[in-house]
């Protein structure tokens, strides 16, 4: 199976699918996020109309870029050298396929609750697939992401000690300084 296909696999499969839940950004606004947005990436990429690429990113990385800029051309998920077959990779994938999802909206979102809610709906993928919260690093955000969405299947506040947490990891990370102040606006 080929790296698009193994893409589109992991997009629609039950455990992304199931994958819903809404949160209250930054800026007061309701933000949501389900299995429907990520099959809609799937049959985008199916379509042509999103590429994804090996490389374009380091070892166990990947990124979504909405718009040509440098080297990197519009729609397309650039994917570095991955276990393609592991839960890690497929819970990476479905938080780019959450960014590639608001662009193909046309949402306009500050980039804090896009990147917060694509590490929420990475969590709601290991939770899905049984990856363990032990396996994962309890300083990191994918695992953040995992704590908001205990919550949020437990009934409690939706996270909110969690999402506090995971924006300020975001805030201090020099990954992010470059554009997590910012807006996305997402051009189709």
């Amino acid at each position: 199976m080929g790296l698009r296909e193994r893409v589109m696999l992991i997009l629609r499969s039950s455990d992304a699918q199931r994958i819903s839940f809404s949160i209250t950004g930054a800026s007061g606004s309701a933000i949501t996020v389900n299995g429907a947005m990520l099959g809609q990436v799937a049959q985008a990429i199916e379509d042509g109309t999103i590429t994804v690429q090996s490389g374009g990113v380091g070892d166990g990385w990947a990124k979504y870029s909405a718009r040509a800029e440098g080297s990197d051309a519009a729609n397309t998920l650039y994917v570095g050298t991955n276990n393609t077959g592991s839960r890690d990779f497929a819970g990476l994938i479905v938080h780019e396929a959450v960014q590639a999802a608001f662009d193909l909206a046309r949402t306009t979102i500050p980039w804090i609750d896009n990147e917060v809610v694509a590490y929420i709906a990475q969590g709601y993928y290991y939770r899905n697939s049984g990856f363990r919260t032990s396996r994962m690093d309890p300083l990191g955000m994918p695992y953040l992401g995992r704590m908001i969405v205990d919550d949020i299947r437990s009934g409690g506040d939706a996270g909110d000690f969690w999402i506090g947490e995971l924006r300020a990891s975001l805030l201090a990370d020099p990954t992010y300084h470059s554009y997590i102040r910012g807006t996305f606006t997402g051009d189709g």
